[in-house]
C-alpha cells in the first residue's frame, strides 16, 4: 500500500466517524453546496433515477452516495488510492473504458461534476468518455455535467463535444435552467441533457 492510498483511507475513516456523529466537513464553496442542497436531493426524489454513476471521487465526495438515498450508486475514478472516498460499488478506471464495467443501457443518470478539465483535457478523450458514458444511459437517462468555463478549463466545453449531438437539453434537477453558473469567480457551471427515448 502506497503512503498516498494509506493516508487517504485513513482520511475516509476519520471522516465516516465524524459524519456518524453529526459533523460534516465539506468544501464551503458554492457549486459544492448547490450540488449537495439542491442538485442530489432533486435526484433522489426522482422515481425514475435508480442507478447512478457518480464520476470522481475526493474527501469532499465521500457522502454523497448516501444524499442519493436507496439509490444504487456506482463510483469511478482512475486513482486507485482514491478508493475509499467511493461508494460501496466503485471501479477504479478510466471513463473512457466505462463500457468494460457497465452495460448499455445500464444506469439512469450519470453525474460528473469536476472532472471536464480536471483530468479529463484532450478532445479525443472527452470524446470517447462521453461516448461510453451516453451507451451506459437507458433512453430518457441524465447526464449532468459540472464544468469550469475559464481558462485553462475550458479548453474542451459542451459545445465541442460531438457526443453531446445525441443528447437533448433539460433543466438540472433542483434548479431552474439548462445551464447555471454556481460560482462566479470560476464560471463553475451545471448543465443537464436527456439521452432521447428511441422512436
Amino acid at each position: 500500500m502506497t503512503f498516498k492510498a494509506a493516508l487517504y483511507g485513513w482520511t475516509a475513516t476519520t471522516l465516516r466517524t465524524l459524519d456518524h456523529h453529526g459533523v460534516r466537513l465539506r468544501y464551503p464553496y458554492r457549486d459544492r453546496i448547490m450540488f449537495e442542497n439542491h442538485i442530489l436531493p432533486a435526484i433522489a426524489g426522482d422515481d425514475s433515477i435508480r442507478r447512478v454513476l457518480m464520476v470522481g471521487c475526493g474527501w469532499y465526495t465521500h457522502h454523497y452516495p448516501s444524499l442519493l438515498g436507496d439509490t444504487e450508486v456506482t463510483t469511478i475514478d482512475l486513482d486507485a488510492a482514491k478508493r475509499p472516498f467511493g461508494g460501496d460499488s466503485h471501479i477504479v478506471g478510466n471513463l473512457t473504458m466505462l463500457g468494460d464495467h457497465i452495460p448499455d443501457e445500464g444506469l439512469d443518470a450519470v453525474l460528473c461534476n469536476g472532472v471536464l478539465g480536471w483530468g479529463l483535457n484532450e478532445l479525443a478523450d472527452v470524446e470517447q468518455a462521453f461516448t461510453a458514458c451516453i451507451d451506459c444511459l437507458r433512453p430518457g437517462g441524465l447526464l449532468l455535467l459540472g464544468w469550469n468555463d475559464h481558462p485553462p478549463y475550458n479548453r474542451v466545453s459542451p459545445e465541442d463535444i460531438p457526443a453531446f449531438a445525441q443528447l437533448e437539453p433539460v433543466r438540472v434537477p433542483g434548479l431552474d435552467a439548462h445551464r447555471v453558473v454556481a460560482l462566479p469567480r470560476n464560471q463553475h457551471c451545471f448543465q443537464a441533457f436527456r439521452k432521447p427515448f428511441s422512436d
